[in-house]
């Protein structure tokens, strides 16, 4: 098989992202979405585009480290075990090790550009307490 170049147009990624939350442009993913991806076994790459305010539940990964670019806006996250919390803004970068119990919150108009290694869905939803239910809120 020869070797090409693989691409996926920003026009493409815009149109799934009008109506995704989340869109992946690599791995090996087990679930359909409406953009086609490029396969690759060893990582995971994507977009989140937050248009309204938006807030994860509290959760962790057991194995993947998530690198993430902030494309533009504002994320925010509260370590749920120590209370520490982080903003990051558009230019920043950061990495989200395994094993780090986060809640996270993104202001409307946030994209993000993440990397995960090793790739599969490791996601861990965990209990929370009313006081990061509250700071989900933006309360």
């Amino acid at each position: 098989m020869k070797k090409q170049i693989s691409s996926i147009s920003n026009e493409q990624i815009q149109h799934s992202l009008e109506n995704n939350l989340r869109q992946y442009l690599v791995g090996n993913l087990s679930l359909p979405q409406v953009l086609n991806h490029i396969e690759d076994d060893k990582l995971e790459i994507g977009i989140t585009s937050y248009t309204d305010f938006q807030s994860e539940s509290p959760h962790y990964h057991t194995q993947a480290y998530e690198y993430q670019y902030i494309v533009k806006g504002t994320t925010e996250y509260m370590d749920v075990e120590t209370g520490q919390e982080y903003t990051f803004h558009q230019g920043d970068f950061y990495v989200t090790p395994p094993g780090i119990k986060y809640a996270q919150r993104s202001q409307p108009g946030t994209e993000i550009l993440f990397i995960k290694t090793p790739p599969g869905n490791d996601k861990q939803i965990i209990e929370t307490t009313d006081k990061v239910k509250k700071w989900l809120e933006g309360k």
